[in-house]
């Protein structure tokens, strides 16, 4: 009875607030379409070329079999610092469906398996935002470290525990029908991926355009405050901190993109559906992320900045 009853409750949050966005397009739809012309935009300029290729090579490998030879935890860490969010969280959401690792060994793998990748840290974020590769770098180390650290706490509750897996590539299937899937499988993974960009950019323009914003007073903690909904808009908006040293702003920056913003961690949640990695344990993980990563960030800035 208290099952059904959450459950009840959960589907009238949702479909109240499903409503309440489309009375909000209905009322703003100049700011709803700016705001998916934008996602899509992003989407289309960066997320989708850094991305696809990486998620039809890992949906391949893992559909020939060829995962079950690695150790379950290096190849979703590997693929996911190579490429990115949410890359670790697909991998970890398709390893449990297919039962090679346990609901423990997800919650272990998610904790420092849910990273951002170096082209956009360095490149967009460092050279682009801040005007520093080298600051780009610094926030890259702190992150990856940060989720090395994290992945140490959370395995001191949740030790290793391999599922029993499957063998071999799926049965009666040949490599040009298995590569065909893969391809099938991330175009539907990056549709997702487009539709939480465009929602939480609507959401975050209508909470500007309502002034949500504007009763915080310190422009630092304004970028935070974005950064929270998504991570670029906030480091973005950290980066144009006149009042910051480039010292804090790394600092900052490294604590929003450890943390992803709720955009991030939206993607990552429908990647892990089935993986029994609920939404309170994968926020606690990203909120020690954030601060493992803030922390190693401030002492490189002392030592190198």
């Amino acid at each position: 009875m208290d099952i059904l009853l959450y459950k009840k409750r959960n589907y009238i949050i949702a479909g109240t607030g499903a409503g309440a966005f489309c009375v909000f397009m209905v009322l703003f739809p100049s700011v709803a379409l700016y705001s998916a012309q934008k996602g899509i935009s992003l989407w289309a300029s960066s997320v989708l070329p850094a991305l696809l290729p990486f998620f039809i090579c890992a949906n391949f490998l893992n559909n020939i079999g060829a995962v079950r030879l690695l150790r379950p935890s290096l190849f979703p860490f590997v693929m996911s610092v190579v490429s990115g969010y949410p890359m670790g969280a697909r991998i970890i959401g398709d390893m449990r469906k297919e039962k090679q690792i346990s609901q423990m060994e997800a919650k272990r793998l998610i904790s420092f398996c849910s990273t951002s990748g170096p082209t956009f840290m360095v490149g967009a974020v460092g050279a682009g935002m801040l005007g520093s590769a080298g600051a780009g770098l610094l926030i890259a180390a702190a992150h990856y470290l940060g989720a090395v650290l994290n992945g140490i706490l959370y395995s001191c509750f949740f030790p290793k525990e391999r599922a029993t897996a499957s063998q071999g590539p799926k049965k009666n299937q040949d490599l040009l029908e298995l590569f065909t899937e893969a391809i099938i499988s991330a175009f539907k993974s990056l549709a997702i991926i487009l539709a939480y960009i465009v929602l939480f950019m609507f959401l975050t323009d209508l909470l500007h355009l309502g002034g949500a914003f504007s009763w915080i007073q310190s422009p630092a903690l304004k970028a935070l405050a974005k950064g929270f909904f998504e991570m670029t808009v906030g480091c973005g908006a950290l980066s144009e901190c006149a009042g910051l040293s480039l010292s804090w702003k790394c600092v900052l920056s490294t604590v929003v993109l450890s943390w992803g913003g709720l955009s991030i961690i939206g993607q990552s949640m429908s990647m892990l559906s089935g993986a029994g990695v609920g939404i309170p344990y994968f926020l606690l993980t990203k909120l020690t992320h954030s601060l493992f990563a803030g922390i190693i960030a401030f002492l490189l800035t002392m030592c190198v900045l």
